[in-house]
């Protein structure tokens, strides 16, 4: 086993204690059957709330209650990333969503590309986050949603990261030209030379080429350096006063250390960051 350990280590003694990080997303949560049926952008935001308690919690002694939290939060999170995207996909339209036991919504996608919510960035996570918990649903609706349509966001993104989403649609629908899409999205990272492109971007790459082609990569290997290189970027980015709480758990590399996983193999790093009961499925 390749035991990586974290860079990054909050001083709750010194600081903050953990009981505070944890207190507002518990207190958002509790509100959600209540604020969920007032705006559709709300489905985004409470999704993100539940992937940022449970990325807090990875810092909690790991009980079974705590995994199950943990786990439950990002089951809803998913669902509500998913029904969020398929607002967006026809906007006319209103549809109906109901999140396992949360009140049922209607919603249409109006106004979504306009305020800049429609973006890879957000896509990466909530494609991801259904492959971590085997939410198939969700996992295949947003590999059917059209980057034509991202690209009409007010937030727009570089070109690599339009590549990217093609990259992990090719594959999700076993298209022929997955292989050439990979290879040109590499191509692409190393051009446009930035940290993001060069420790994000092909470390989504290095990683997912490990796990699904025969390139000769050892897929643990791998996704252990990808892991360290964007914690560092996640610190790096965030500055000395702020948390780089994305860190804490890195939806992508989580998702392809899944895929991993289901296909029967072992993933032998360990770290805080990768909880073994989300590669294992444990509660999904």
């Amino acid at each position: 086993m390749m035991k990586v350990e974290r860079a990054y280590k909050p001083e709750f003694d010194k600081y903050v204690p953990l009981e505070e990080w944890l207190a507002s997303p518990h207190r958002r949560i509790k509100k959600i059957p209540i604020n969920i049926v007032k705006r559709k952008d709300n489905l985004l935001r409470f999704a993100e709330v539940n992937i940022e308690l449970a990325r807090w919690l990875t810092w909690e002694i790991q009980t079974a209650d705590i995994e199950q939290e943990s786990a439950t939060g990002l089951k809803y999170a998913s669902k509500m990333y998913a029904a969020f995207f398929e607002c967006a996909r026809e906007p006319q339209k209103t549809s109906t969503f109901k999140t396992y036991d949360l009140p049922e919504v209607n919603w249409d996608g109006l106004g979504l590309l306009e305020q800049g919510y429609i973006n890879p960035s957000e896509w990466f996570d909530a494609y991801f986050l259904a492959l971590i918990t085997r939410d198939t649903d969700s996992m295949e609706a947003l590999a059917t949603f059209p980057v034509e349509t991202m690209r009409q966001s007010a937030t727009t993104a570089g070109p690599v990261s339009y590549k990217l989403v093609e990259v992990f649609q090719a594959y999700h629908h076993r298209t022929s030209n997955f292989p050439t899409l990979l290879n040109e999205c590499m191509a692409m990272a190393m051009k446009q030379g930035n940290d993001w492109a060069l420790d994000i971007a092909m470390g989504y790459l290095e990683t997912f080429a490990a796990l699904t082609t025969n390139a000769g990569f050892d897929f643990n290997e791998v996704l252990a350096k990808n892991l360290q290189r964007q914690e560092q970027y996640q610190i790096r980015e965030s500055g000395p006063d702020h948390v780089p709480i994305d860190s804490f758990i890195p939806l992508q590399l989580l998702g392809m250390a899944c895929m991993w996983h289901d296909r029967g193999n072992e993933v032998s790093v360990e770290s805080d960051s990768l909880p073994r009961f989300l590669i294992d499925g444990r509660y999904f």
